[in-house]
């Protein structure tokens, strides 16, 4: 069936809900989001209850069609705790370098060994983090 003729069972008889579930089912499968809305919202006012709830699950499926696919897409976007911890992982190499040139000008050997192992761990941790996408 057609999106048309979904909407015209609907018509018929605008409180059936399953009617409207089986509309807001086909038009999720074919990509007609846009235009289930735009019928729901029309009916808006004849029937508040039963538009918002196809409103809200049309609007909820066409979230989950945008989401990101992999787990790189919301690191990338901070959605996840690494996304969010991006800016510490550069806080260590900001704390290497100036660990090491404390310990340089200070001539402390503590000091420029943790400078250096927290460059090192960021260089691991950055080469790493690129041989992984590229493997994706």
């Amino acid at each position: 069936m057609t999106e048309q003729e979904l909407w015209k069972n609907i018509v018929h008889d605008p409180s059936d809900e399953k009617q409207h579930q089986a509309y807001a089912n086909a038009c999720v499968d074919h990509d007609l989001e846009k235009e289930a809305l735009q019928r729901y919202k029309q009916m808006q006012n004849a029937y508040p209850a039963i538009s918002a709830k196809f409103t809200k699950q049309l609007t909820t499926a066409v979230e989950f069609k945008l989401m990101p696919a992999s787990p790189e897409a919301d690191i990338s976007q901070g959605n996840s705790l690494l996304g969010r911890l991006k800016g510490f992982v550069h806080s260590i190499l900001l704390t290497g370098v100036s660990s090491l040139a404390y310990g340089i000008i200070k001539k402390s050997l503590l000091e420029i060994l943790i400078g250096v192992v927290l460059i090192a761990a960021y260089m691991s941790y950055m080469v790493n983090k690129q041989n992984r996408i590229n493997r994706n």
